[in-house]
């Protein structure tokens, strides 16, 4: 029995011991640095996290960093940080730091206080990294993981580029092919010739297009000319000789509309104020291009054949009984440049 017995004691005895030196609680506990993220070297790092249990004395606090910074110092603002849980009391000295590690040594145990921080200065030059700030303590055994993310080392940057384009065409009146005519025909004095075709433009240009339009001569043979309209006046009319252009129909549709991104909107009819086109008949500016029809963003037209997405332009020519005989003709030239 007195056998039993002193072994019992020997066996408490050493449970006894081993509950000294075995610390009180151990678990994982949640890192918080801030800032998280710097592009600024170096950098004042505040580590915080709520430790599961007091801190007694002689505890030690070991940062570990995955990859090495290329310098740790004890040190924020010039100030070594030896108030481990903010009580405006020092509880311990930081006693060792290299390039990827610093030890926090417990002087005063920290009491019912478990809200803890350290502050560390770490240098990581200009490279995009992201390091593992890792924290382990002794007694009680607390441990931890967050990440720095250097200079962006934890974005992306995604790019890509969408190439310009700018189209046009002139098409015939239904707009089904390309043409570069529009024939008046024979013109008699009982009766106004009119011919007529589309402007397709579209673009991507973020601001859109402006066309213009110019001739190079007044309608005429080289010996004689067509009298022109006035702007806005009359129309062409029987037996009476004017030329010019009678109708423009801008497109009603293919704009972009900068609130929904739809292409529901209007091309726009130019009015400079020598040929108000919006405010039909207007003659063909032979002197100088004039601004003709635009849109300030990006306008599409479609594959198929439409009359809404294309601008409709009608030239017509009346003679009188005075009107010299001739073949007449007169380049109207269109010039569109996109706005990106």
């Amino acid at each position: 029995m007195k056998n039993f017995l002193k072994r019992f004691a020997t066996i408490a005895a050493f449970i006894a011991t081993m509950a000294t030196l075995t610390p009180a609680t151990a678990g994982g506990v949640a890192i918080t640095l801030t800032p998280s993220s710097s592009s600024t070297s170096p950098q004042d790092v505040t580590i915080a996290w709520t430790s599961t249990a007091q801190y007694a004395t002689g505890t030690t606090i070991t940062v570990t960093t995955d990859p090495a910074f290329t310098s740790i110092r004890d040190n924020c603002s010039g100030t070594v940080d030896i108030d481990l849980n903010d009580d405006a009391t020092a509880d311990g000295s930081i006693t060792a730091t290299t390039t990827n590690s610093a030890t926090f040594t417990v002087t005063t145990s920290t009491g019912a206080d478990q809200t803890m921080s350290l502050c560390l200065q770490f240098a990581f030059g200009a490279t995009a990294r992201n390091y593992s700030v890792t924290i382990i303590s002794s007694n009680p055994v607390d441990f931890g993981s967050a990440l720095l993310y250097a200079n962006g080392g934890n974005q992306v940057t995604v790019s890509a580029t969408v190439p310009a384009t700018l189209s046009f065409a002139i098409r015939d009146a239904g707009d089904t092919t390309d043409t570069n005519t529009c024939a008046l025909g024979s013109l008699g004095l009982s009766s106004t010739s009119t011919c007529a075709y589309r402007l397709r433009i579209a673009t991507n240009a973020s601001n859109g297009f402006q066309a213009s339009i110019q001739a190079n001569q007044v309608l005429g043979t080289g010996s004689a000319t067509m009298t022109n309209v006035v702007n806005d006046g009359a129309q062409p009319v029987a037996g009476t000789e004017r030329y010019g252009i009678a109708r423009v129909q801008a497109a009603t549709e293919g704009g972009r509309n900068t609130t929904t991104l739809a292409f529901t909107e209007p091309i726009v009819e130019n009015n400079p104020a020598l040929f108000t086109f919006g405010t039909d008949p207007s003659p063909v500016p032979t002197s100088t291009s004039q601004s003709f029809i635009s849109y300030n963003a990006a306008f599409q037209t479609g594959g198929a054949a439409s009359v809404t997405t294309t601008s409709f332009v009608e030239h017509a020519a009346s003679i009188s009984a005075g009107t010299s005989a001739g073949y007449y003709s007169q380049v109207v030239t269109y010039t569109v440049t996109g706005s990106y």
